[in-house]
């Protein structure tokens, strides 16, 4: 069966006359700070200015959600990047903290008023978030931002009046 007749949608590489919000977690922010970097380069690499990006710190990632949530539903953004970073220790606090953040920014962007991406890092050493906060593994910043940007572009198309 051919899909030629279809009308697809798809969003583009974009960041061009948007707006974005960074929100990224205090906790572990010597691995923060690369994903925050990450994260503004991949905006700017896609055409936005950097006037046109604003970073929210909060305490630690199960503080994400709640500053999601209060940016989302200002209306003054056309798309949000959560960061923090999780490591596990001894403790289930982990699971707890990594669980309850990851399904509350879920939720958020379920509702499809905005574009979210979810670039909070959960590792289960020290050696993993370096990988991921810019190392071998790449920037999970950067591509969180570049799902913001491309779901932000397809937002603002697809949906147009």
């Amino acid at each position: 069966m051919s899909t030629a007749n279809i009308k697809t949608h798809s969003g583009l590489l974009s960041s061009a006359g948007k707006r974005f919000a960074i929100v990224a977690s205090r906790f572990n922010d010597f691995m923060v700070d690369p994903l925050i970097e990450g994260a503004v380069d991949a905006f700017v690499r896609t055409g936005a200015k950097q006037s046109d990006l604003e970073i929210f710190r909060c305490p630690g990632a199960f503080e994400i959600a709640g500053i999601t949530r209060r940016i989302a539903d200002s209306g003054k953004f056309d798309g949000i990047v959560c960061l923090g970073v999780v490591i596990r220790g001894a403790t289930p606090h982990f699971d707890l903290v990594v669980g309850q953040a990851t399904a509350a920014v879920a939720a958020i962007a379920a509702e499809g008023k905005l574009a979210i991406g979810n670039g909070i890092v959960a590792c289960e050493n020290m050696e993993q978030a370096i990988e991921r906060a810019g190392s071998k593994a790449g920037n999970r910043g950067f591509d969180a931002a570049m799902v913001v940007a491309e779901m932000a572009q397809l937002y603002a198309t697809a949906f147009s009046k």
